[in-house]
């Protein structure tokens, strides 16, 4: 069945794919608790997109996360769509990376999403229904300079999501993951504000663009329906076809 008037929850929704995810189920008629560290993002989010919850938490207290996600489903109902969306990253050579931030990084874009699913996927196998959506990175599986913990710490949340997906399958509850390319989002906005890299970046992708935000919400959207009950387990790779293929050529255009 389709899930119009469900509850979906989606972590690190005040801004970027998280934003855009939460205004999507919204309009499609679900009800959507909308997390975010952000107070003052999520009330901007709360007032232009409606049915929306907003909720205040920083996914790093990973222990007050079980006492969360229980005070959530006694307020709300039934959590019927987990979106594990929110992330963190650092950019810096791998013999430079503290462990305090390797750690950060882990929590935030591996352990929450883990400890989110241990939490939430009950209820869902009890009523043999449910859908979790992780949001990784196409850098889980290409990895680039700079980004050993981002990049493993991705590459981590797509293995679990094959390990629950398997695991959940049995009970109608499926998980796949999402692995964005370059997004425009405020993330991204250094890159974007580099006419000269932006060109030579844009080389590299066979479609000369940068994604939008939307179009991975609709991915996301696209993976709760009904159209989707026969994928779980998945990995899908939104990045304009830059994995796939590479016109190495390109580069050396002076065009």
């Amino acid at each position: 069945m389709d899930r119009s008037g469900t509850l979906a929850f989606v972590t690190g929704a005040a801004s970027g794919i998280g934003k855009a995810i939460a205004t999507r189920f919204s309009a499609e008629g679900h009800r959507v608790l909308a997390l975010d560290r952000s107070e003052r993002a999520l009330k901007q989010l709360a007032g232009c997109v409606p049915n929306t919850v907003p909720c205040v938490f920083d996914l790093n207290d990973l222990e007050a996360i079980p006492d969360l996600v229980a005070r959530l489903v006694d307020e709300n109902g039934n959590i019927d769509v987990l979106v594990n969306n929110a992330g963190a990253w650092c950019y810096e050579p791998l013999v430079d990376v503290a462990l305090d931030r390797w750690e950060e990084i882990y929590r935030i874009n591996t352990t929450a999403p883990f400890v989110l699913i241990r939490e939430v996927a009950p209820g869902m196998i009890e009523r043999g229904d449910g859908v979790i959506v992780n949001i990784a990175s196409r850098n889980a599986m290409v990895s680039s300079k700079g980004s050993a913990a981002y990049d493993s710490s991705k590459a981590a949340l797509v293995a679990l999501t094959r390990t629950a997906a398997g695991e959940f399958a049995p009970h109608n509850v499926r998980v796949n993951a999402i692995c964005p390319g370059v997004i425009n989002t405020p993330a991204n906005d250094d890159l974007l504000d580099d006419r000269e890299a932006l060109d030579n970046y844009l080389k590299l992708i066979p479609q000369g663009r940068y994604g939008e935000p939307g179009e991975i919400a609709g991915i996301v959207h696209f993976l709760t329906t009904s159209d989707a009950r026969f994928i779980t387990g998945q990995t899908l790779v939104a990045d304009g076809g830059q994995m796939a293929f590479s016109d190495w050529k390109k580069l050396f255009d002076r065009d």
